[in-house]
C-alpha cells in the first residue's frame, strides 16, 4: 500500500455572518455537521474543486471564490489536508442535492457552531472563527 496525502476542499458559504453547514448521513462522519466539500480530483484547481462540490451538494453555483486557509495534514487521521475556499458570490437556491449523504443544510453563527463537527471541516471553521486566514 502506498502512503499519500489526500487534499480536501471545503466551500465556505456565508450569509449574514453565518456559515452554511450540512448534516452528514450514511457516509464517513455520519451525524456530524460539515461544510460543503470533498476531494480534489486530478486536473482540478482548488477553487474549481470547491465550486464543483458546492454545486453538486447544494445546487448553488459560485460566481466568485478564493482560497482562504489551508490546514496541516493530520498524520493519525487519514493524512488529509483541507483547503478552505470562500465563496464570494453565488446564484441559485440552496437545496439538498445528495439526500443519501446530507440530511439538511443550515446556516450557523461562528460563535454558536454545533458540537458535532465533521473532522474535515472543524479546523477550517476554527481558522475562520479565529481570523487565521490567508491574506
Amino acid at each position: 500500500m502506498t502512503a499519500h496525502v489526500r487534499v480536501g476542499v471545503q466551500a465556505i458559504l456565508r450569509e449574514d455572518g453565518r456559515v452554511l453547514l450540512g448534516l452528514r448521513v450514511n457516509t464517513f462522519g455520519h451525524g456530524t455537521w460539515g461544510l460543503p466539500g470533498g476531494h480534489l480530483e486530478i486536473g482540478e484547481s482548488l477553487i474549481g474543486a470547491a465550486c464543483r462540490e458546492l454545486e453538486e451538494e447544494t445546487g448553488v453555483r459560485a460566481t466568485g471564490a478564493r482560497v482562504v486557509c489551508v490546514t496541516d495534514p493530520e498524520p493519525l487521521a487519514n493524512h488529509h489536508m483541507q483547503v478552505g475556499v470562500e465563496i464570494l458570490g453565488h446564484t441559485g437556491a440552496i437545496r439538498v442535492c445528495e439526500p443519501h449523504r446530507c440530511e439538511r443544510w443550515e446556516f450557523w453563527s461562528l460563535d454558536a457552531l454545533p458540537e458535532q463537527l465533521f473532522i474535515g471541516s472543524a479546523e477550517v471553521l476554527r481558522k475562520i472563527r479565529d481570523g487565521a486566514l490567508l491574506r
